[in-house]
């Protein structure tokens, strides 16, 4: 099983009459509210510190046969490629008792592109699982992390490490031209109520940016930083919008 599934989306139209207008009023309706954009809450202290720049021509479609060339104001996105993947899962019983382990890898790549540069990003994920169960009773416990470097080709630029334990906050460091920040992952979303990470913020002594990893996804990036260093932290926010935990 691959662990970047593909994801569709499907549309269909109607032409009503009569009592089908009600029907399809209803229909619309309801595609309508499920095609509504989530976005992530912006903490305030991130919003007063840093500029916005949002993705762009970006696809609603992950996996290895979808283009997930995007645009983020000056910088551009493109051959992303989700080449690996793979899982494995053992389970052993004494008496009667189960103790069950599994864990999946994968990674992926892109060229990240500034207005005067190129640069590779590199990510690998993993996420293992291990639960013990006994007469129905089973204890569960779950771990994941992501891994990503962005390389000029000689010296790497950026790094972003995170992880997390039953698939709860994340957290971690990044690192971008010999300063490290602090990561934390967002679970907020504007006008729902938290379902999984919907973005991730950065920190140093103060609020240095955050990310976003609802499609189709936004950056912040702190207003004092130098040119370089809002692009080594857009690389490594890249890295994060194209994670796909294993559920």
């Amino acid at each position: 099983m691959s662990l970047f599934p593909i994801r569709q989306t499907k549309t269909s139209t109607c032409t009503p009459s009569g009592p089908m207008v009600v029907v399809c009023l209803l229909v619309a309706g309801l595609l309508s509210g499920c095609s509504t954009t989530m976005q992530m809450a912006v903490p305030k202290d991130i919003s007063a510190a840093t500029d916005v720049i949002s993705a762009t021509e970006r696809s609603g479609w992950s996996g290895a046969m979808a283009d997930e060339t995007f645009i983020l104001g000056p910088f551009k996105v493109t051959a992303v490629d989700r080449d690996w993947d793979s899982s494995q899962s053992d389970t052993i019983s004494i008496s009667k008792l189960d103790l069950q382990s599994g864990s999946t890898e994968g990674g992926y790549k892109f060229t990240f592109k500034t207005p005067s540069a190129q640069w590779q990003g590199k990510c690998s994920a993993e996420a293992s699982e291990k639960s013990v169960g006994m007469s129905g009773f089973k204890v569960l416990e779950k771990e994941a992390g992501l891994n990503c470097v962005c390389t000029d080709g000689k010296i790497d630029v950026s790094k972003v490490t995170v992880k997390a334990k039953n698939m709860d906050n994340y957290s971690g460091t990044l690192t971008t031209h010999g300063q490290s920040y602090r990561v934390a992952s967002l679970k907020e979303r504007e006008g729902s109520m938290a379902m999984g990470v919907s973005g991730y913020r950065v920190d140093g002594d103060q609020p240095v940016g955050a990310v976003e990893v609802l499609k189709p996804g936004r950056i912040w990036l702190g207003r004092d930083l130098k040119p370089a260093e809002r692009a080594g932290l857009a690389c490594s926010f890249v890295g994060l919008m194209l994670y796909m935990p294993a559920e």
